[in-house]
């Protein structure tokens, strides 16, 4: 076998280890790494709730209007509160019941019918008086010394 020609280098000087665990860089590497981490953490474990809880209600309400007679149900589209049908321009029949899901009181869409003018104007009006009672969400930077 035949030897190969490497070049002989000479050795570096040994240079000191300036490394610095505590320099302000490192410091906000590490904070960044540790925030996103955090983050990432707290939206996998409300992500998972929310969709087994939002699963189970789904499945409850299907089931609970298949068992009064109204077929397939998709829940979210067929299938919504009453302040959620007057934001679509529709209203519960006088007369209908609500099906109880969990703690939801849900209509069909074959139990509504279209808003009158009147009655479209009487919920807008309540709706920006129910605006003007929320406060106002003011939003307050933590970080900022006083």
């Amino acid at each position: 076998m035949a030897k190969r020609n490497v070049p002989v280098t000479e050795p570096v000087a040994d240079l000191p280890v300036t490394f610095d665990p505590n320099h302000p860089i490192i410091l906000q590497m590490v904070a960044d790494a540790v925030q996103v981490a955090l983050n990432h953490q707290r939206a996998e474990q409300t992500a998972g709730k929310s969709l087994d809880q939002s699963n189970k209600n789904e499945l409850a309400t299907i089931k609970a209007f298949k068992k009064k007679g109204y077929g397939i149900v998709k829940p979210k589209v067929d299938v919504l509160t009453f302040n959620k049908w007057i934001d679509q321009g529709l209203r519960p029949k006088e007369g209908e019941h609500a099906a109880k899901v969990a703690n939801l009181r849900l209509f069909h869409r074959s139990q509504c019918r279209p808003l009158t003018k009147e009655e479209a104007a009487g919920f807008a009006e309540k709706a920006k008086a129910k605006a003007a009672r929320q406060p106002r969400a003011t939003v307050h930077n933590i970080n900022q010394s006083a």
